[in-house]
């Protein structure tokens, strides 16, 4: 039989680990408690922060995007005009609304800064700093400051700019060399591209007995490169950088329920003579007369475009002012759908503005001293010919991305 014995200092030791137990416990539901009052606050801290930035950077675009135009290349802070000030000030009022008062100072955390670069980039920041203390329950009795939150918001705002990137042609296929993929300097001629360069997600390849490709105000740049026999200044290079369909995304015009361009001309052939204004054409359209038209936007439905250089043809598309719509600014063809697009032309011709084409096969050829004016943007390009050719980009006179904001950090 086993004797147990109690000794008299064992008595209440489990009084003693009770009350460690229960302090413990409540120490965790302390912190819990506490814990989550202070996520909370900072949340709610880092949305008013987000909410008044986005409010600022938001006014600033709405400023930029009423002033006179600016090309983007020789825009300023100076032609940032009021809208910094305005930024501060549409910040400042979201967060009063959200029971945050903003000054002037970052150094406090509880502010608006607003700054404009035009060196290192182009853009202009409206930063807000949001601080608060949550007032806790039992933390404060060890550590009073311990719940103390500041977040930081940055919104940045871009001025107007063309798309993508500043290059006359642009090839948006990604495959090898194998065809007529990607961008082809073609013809025994000289091809001259510039005011910005040529680029190829996938082949960049010359093909011509004696030709050359000369770029200037720009490089030659491609994924895959093949010279072909062309002599070309300076050489191309490869690139790493892709670029995607979607990042040069112009809006198509407005279609009713019958298919039909809103506010536009639908017409099955175009006239000798184009009004300015938004020009439809539904199925295949051959040029082979004599055409001219100013601040005209033609758009293919769902069919191709041929013109083989038989006659004398003048089309300009429309200026960003005053605003053309439904025609689109600095767009001269747009066809949406993949079909081809070919010109063929001669000296006697005259074409200014953007042929935007992201999914279709584009040539531009001619057997005199052709010039095409503007940008250049197709799944397949070929330019060339058996004499010189000039593609001329000038970004200050294309289609214009309006402002955009974007939450930086």
């Amino acid at each position: 039989m086993m004797n147990n014995q109690y000794y008299k200092s064992e008595q209440g030791q489990a009084i003693v680990y009770l009350v460690l137990g229960i302090v413990v416990f409540f120490g965790f539901v302390a912190l819990a408690i506490d814990g989550g009052m202070a996520l909370a606050d900072r949340r709610n801290s880092q949305n008013a922060a987000d909410s008044a930035s986005l409010a600022g950077g938001g006014e600033a675009a709405r400023i930029l995007e009423q002033a006179a135009p600016v090309c983007y290349k020789n825009w300023t802070c100076g032609d940032a005009g009021s809208a910094v000030a305005h930024a501060d000030i549409a910040a400042k009022a979201r967060a009063t609304q959200n029971a945050f008062n903003l000054d002037n100072n970052l150094n406090d955390h509880n502010g608006v800064d607003t700054t404009c670069e035009d060196v290192n980039g182009k853009y202009i920041d409206v930063t807000v700093y949001i601080s608060a203390t949550t007032q806790s329950n039992f933390l404060q009795i060890l550590l009073p400051n311990a719940l103390h939150n500041e977040v930081e918001a940055v919104t940045r705002v871009h001025p107007a700019q063309p798309i993508g990137i500043d290059a006359a042609v642009i090839g948006l296929n990604p495959g090898i060399c194998n065809g007529q993929d990607g961008v082809t300097v073609n013809g025994s001629g000289e091809t001259q591209v510039i005011g910005g360069g040529i680029f190829s997600n996938g082949c960049l390849q010359g093909n011509g007995a004696a030709g050359s490709a000369i770029v200037i105000g720009g490089t030659a740049e491609g994924h895959f490169i093949s010279e072909g026999n062309l002599s070309w200044n300076p050489d191309p290079t490869q690139t790493t950088e892709t670029l995607q369909t979607s990042d040069f995304y112009i809006p198509p015009p407005t279609l009713d329920a019958h298919g039909n361009c809103i506010g536009g001309n639908n017409v099955n052939n175009l006239p000798n003579n184009l009004t300015p204004g938004l020009w439809c054409v539904k199925g295949n359209l051959n040029i082979n007369k004599d055409m001219t038209g100013t601040g005209v936007t033609i758009y293919m439905k769902n069919g191709h475009l041929t013109y083989n250089g038989n006659a004398s043809v003048t089309l300009s598309a429309p200026t960003a002012s005053p605003n053309p719509a439904p025609a689109i600014p600095g767009v001269l063809f747009y066809i949406p759908n993949g079909t081809a697009l070919t010109l063929d032309g001669t000296s006697d011709d005259n074409f200014t503005g953007m042929i935007y084409a992201p999914k279709s096969d584009i040539q531009l050829t001619g057997n005199a001293d052709n010039v095409f004016n503007g940008q250049v943007i197709g799944w397949n390009v070929k330019v060339g010919g058996t004499n010189n050719m000039v593609v001329n980009y000038d970004d200050c006179s294309g289609f214009v991305r309006q402002p955009y904001i974007e939450l930086y950090r």
